[in-house]
């Protein structure tokens, strides 16, 4: 891009979108770009008077739609050869009782009765993966049961208009504002809203509200772009610990203080964060 920009015989390079504009700028400056977390400032800056929400809408469709064509062509490729072994065992190991919550020890007698039988760690009766990339990856990791459920809550590659690809948070000062103004552009990809078009998130909250859970994350960033989602899964009363598997590379560092950084954002109360996320002691990688 910047040498179509230096030779102007080479071509004539002109961006007319703010939005894509931004985006280039991200992967210049940065080597990457959050895509979600860029219309998301597009769209709650009012600053920008010139630019409407329909406008952004717009450009983030076509953003949609090449997102959609890139990953089923790698879908394509997506076998059983691809599935790492140790993250399905990881994906099904018991629950071990200092992962648990202080609070969730306190509360739960039925737990503390299982791991007292059990001595250290309990299976669990049931396994929900909850799956953001669109792919099918993720199905091949749990073996087809009615107590083993992949529930695609940003939907699938094979049904392209059940793709959600938006913000979802609606802790934001911002959204407070925006969801105020009388044009529903302004909500036409807020993931909340998108969630009412199919019955996975339904889903998801009778599986939460059925009996205590523990997370597991793994692969996620926890970013904003999934706040209210997360928010809900974190401080939900039935949730007993959060526990991120996190990468180590080979010099030696690791990114579990980035993620549980970006843990603590979907909180509202920091005492629960601090109590429910299970320390790096315990934890491990991926």
């Amino acid at each position: 891009m910047e040498l179509a920009k230096q030779d102007k015989n080479l071509c004539v390079f002109t961006i007319t979108s703010y939005f894509f504009n931004a985006i280039c700028n991200s992967i210049e400056e940065k080597d990457w770009v959050d895509i979600e977390n860029v219309y998301y400032d597009y769209l709650s800056d009012m600053s920008l008077e010139s630019i409407k929400p329909a406008i952004i809408n717009k450009d983030l469709e076509i953003v949609r739609k090449y997102l959609i064509n890139y990953l089923s062509d790698i879908q394509k490729g997506i076998t059983e050869d691809l599935i790492q072994e140790e993250t399905k065992e990881k994906m099904r190991a018991p629950i071990k009782k200092e992962d648990l919550s202080v609070g969730a020890m306190a509360q739960n007698v039925g737990i503390i009765y299982q791991f007292e039988q059990d001595r250290m760690k309990v299976s669990p009766d049931r396994i929900l993966m909850l799956n953001f990339n669109y792919t099918s990856l993720a199905d091949l990791y749990l073996p087809k049961s009615r107590n083993h459920i992949v529930n695609h809550i940003h939907g699938k590659l094979a049904e392209p208009d059940s793709v959600i690809f938006g913000y979802g948070d609606e802790l934001d000062e911002d959204y407070k504002r925006i969801v105020n103004y009388n044009d529903n552009e302004y909500l036409r990809n807020i993931k909340s809203v998108k969630y009412l078009e199919s019955p996975n998130y339904r889903n998801l909250l009778e599986f939460i509200e059925s009996s205590p859970y523990q997370v597991y994350i793994m692969g996620h960033s926890c970013g904003n772009s999934d706040r209210t989602l997360l928010n809900t899964l974190f401080e939900h009363r039935n949730c007993v610990s959060i526990k991120p598997f996190y990468h180590k590379w080979e010099d030696g560092t690791d990114n579990y203080l980035e993620l549980v950084q970006n843990i603590s954002r979907n909180f509202t109360d920091m005492k629960l964060m601090r109590d429910r996320v299970v320390n790096k002691t315990f934890c491990e990688t991926i």
